[in-house]
């Protein structure tokens, strides 16, 4: 099983702020996104015997990023050999985020189902990974969605089945997997719960979240 998180934007909407070392509970945004998907990854090989690997896609500001990845990377050394970090960095991230997607993707091992996930969603847990984990079966991707309001949202993070990886990589960096998915057989599991939507965009979105 493998994680991609996404950490390369430019945080555009959030002025002078890189929203990727925004405080939260005591560590920066993305380290502790990071390790609530270490902790899933962990628990998943455990109990599968699996390696496991997740891959941080970096770009902007991304010396910094990578810096306060260092957590995670002590965490990593007290774990099974099974468990792997890789931080990767993307160049183009300028580009848009299916540019980093692509990235990630490109790291995955032949034969492995992935999630796509994004490092500015502090409050998706292994419990969040865990969920989706059986819904695979027998469809090519798995995809959460949530009511905001009466409209049906889609959410991450996304489990996609190893047969996507030569698929996502072969569309241009203006594409999207929302776009790519609308092909294919993809399980919308509906949840009450908000968590799969919360993302933080601007600082009105992190003081709530951060509240």
């Amino acid at each position: 099983m493998t994680i991609i998180m996404l950490a390369a934007g430019t945080s555009s909407r959030m002025g002078k702020e890189n929203k990727m070392l925004l405080p939260y509970k005591g560590m920066p945004l993305v380290t502790h996104c990071c390790m609530q998907a270490l902790e899933f990854l962990e628990d998943h090989s455990s109990q599968t015997g699996e390696a496991c690997r997740l891959i941080v896609v970096t770009g902007y500001r991304r010396q910094s990023v990578e810096k306060a990845l260092l957590p995670c990377k002590a965490f990593i050394e007290k774990t099974p050999e099974r468990l792997e970090m890789l931080i990767v960095n993307n160049p183009d991230y300028r580009k848009g985020q299916f540019s980093s997607t692509k990235t990630g993707v490109a790291q995955t091992e032949d034969g492995t189902p992935f999630f796509i996930s994004l490092a500015d969603m502090p409050l998706i847990g292994r419990a969040h990974y865990a969920a989706l984990v059986p819904m695979l079966e027998g469809h090519q991707a798995v995809r959460p969605f949530c009511y905001l309001g009466d409209k049906k949202v889609p959410g991450h993070p996304v489990l996609h089945s190893h047969l996507l990886k030569e698929i996502i990589l072969q569309y241009p960096d203006d594409c999207s997997v929302s776009r790519i998915l609308r092909q294919f057989d993809v399980y919308e599991p509906l949840f009450d719960e908000p968590s799969w939507i919360k993302d933080i965009d601007t600082i009105e979105n992190y003081n709530a979240i951060a509240d």
